[in-house]
């Protein structure tokens, strides 16, 4: 048993180390980077993108029947507001 303990564990533990030390250098490495500075949108601005339609979930409604709303609800929600 102590044999795979130093088997398994040396290599583990020797991996972990070069990751870690990797994370270390490529933050240190990115910590100077410039990126491109964004403007925010703002209402008075023509909105130049194509609508997005973006999903929560993939699954199929849960309701059996038409009229059984109160399941269908569980999916998704809903959206309101003052357009």
């Amino acid at each position: 048993m102590d044999d795979l303990i130093v088997a398994i564990g040396v290599p583990v533990t020797i991996i972990c180390i070069v990751f870690v030390i990797g994370c270390v250098v490529s933050m240190a490495w990115a910590f100077g980077a410039k990126y491109e500075k964004t403007t925010p949108y703002t209402l008075d601005q023509e909105w130049t993108r194509d609508p997005m339609l973006l999903s929560a979930t993939d699954a199929a409604p849960l309701s059996a029947v038409h009229h059984d709303l109160g399941a269908d609800e569980l999916i998704g929600g809903s959206a309101s507001g003052k357009w």
